[in-house]
């Protein structure tokens, strides 16, 4: 009876390591194959979806997903830096209009919306669990035209407004909501307590944007 020769520790240690190897590379392969479901070259009736992305990683995200041929977009504001007495004003800063969403345009299926939650640096898709919610092109269109119109941009504005007061969101994708002013921000933004899908959230918003609800 042949005698079977024992696996030497480097031989173990090389079958894992290959293993592991061609782990990794299915799981890229599946990462690909359901991405390019959310890309450019997926035919179909394409709807805006919002993306929840790490903490100031809109920008890296949405570049992440431009690359892959998602159709990905992050609007933008101007940040005027305050200016203090005797010193010159620091450089304007582009900074997003909304704080950790990217928006995506794509053809909605099961594999598409798979797809972006296995890319790095998505947390969530935005909408009821499962059932990702789209935003109307008339919306968003008009998100983005007043983005590039400069509504959005940040300068030196009165905080006249008492933290507790009642207020109503006048411009951009919450225009019209109500809730509470929660409290200031730092670049002359305040803190809004408001309701979406039947939940408590809070929503920065830019002073100008808000005015007291009668």
């Amino acid at each position: 009876m042949m005698a079977v020769k024992p696996q030497s520790d480097d031989e173990v240690m090389g079958e894992a390591s290959m293993r592991k190897a061609l782990s990794a590379r299915a799981e890229r392969r599946l990462d690909a194959k359901l991405l390019a479901a959310a890309s450019l070259n997926t035919v179909g009736d394409r709807h805006w979806f919002a993306v929840r992305s790490d903490h100031r990683g809109e920008i890296d995200l949405c570049t992440v997903l431009s690359d892959s041929r998602v159709d990905a977009i992050v609007p933008v504001k101007q940040v005027h830096p305050t200016r203090r007495a005797g010193t010159r004003g620091g450089k304007v800063v582009h900074k997003p209009v909304l704080r950790g969403l990217v928006f995506v345009n794509l053809v909605p299926s099961d594999e598409a919306f798979a797809g972006l939650l296995r890319v790095r640096g998505v947390r969530e898709l935005i909408g009821p669990p499962g059932r990702p919610l789209p935003i109307r092109d008339r919306e968003m269109n008009g998100f983005m035209d007043l983005a590039q119109a400069g509504a959005f941009d940040e300068r030196h504005l009165a905080r006249g407004i008492k933290i507790g007061s009642r207020v109503r969101i006048n411009v951009g994708p919450y225009a019209d909501f109500e809730g509470i002013l929660e409290g200031y921000a730092k670049g002359r933004t305040a803190r809004v307590l408001t309701w979406l899908f039947g939940r408590e959230m809070v929503v920065q918003v830019t002073l100008a944007h808000i005015e007291v609800s009668e």
